[in-house]
């Protein structure tokens, strides 16, 4: 998951955009099985994805786009990588899972 709080507001549309452009590419990322992005309060952007396994995120996280992400957006704002292995693939538990972090219900978990 990433808790990214950008700096600045006339920032939020452009972080938003490019949310939307990986939301559009993710069925054809390789051991991608699910996305989520939401816009929170604060300027948050947060993407909560699953994958088949460690070595798919790994990949995806070392590939091109993702790097060119990273460089492009490094001043615009912070960002809170967090990972965690969720039971099974459940929409909800894992959304509530997300939320518990995000929201600073969990001791030693960052949040924003």
């Amino acid at each position: 998951m990433n808790d990214y709080k950008v700096h600045r507001a006339r920032d939020v549309p452009r972080v938003a955009l490019e949310g939307m452009r990986f939301r559009h590419a993710w069925p054809r990322t390789e051991g991608a099985l699910g996305l989520w992005l939401a816009l929170l309060p604060g300027r948050r952007s947060v993407s909560v994805s699953v994958w088949r396994g460690p070595d798919d995120l790994r990949e995806f996280v070392r590939s091109p786009r993702h790097l060119k992400i990273v460089r492009d957006y490094r001043d615009a704002g912070d960002l809170i990588t967090t990972t965690w292995k969720a039971e099974r693939f459940d929409r909800r538990m894992i959304w509530r899972q997300a939320d518990d972090r995000l929201m600073g219900r969990l001791q030693d978990v960052p949040h924003h």
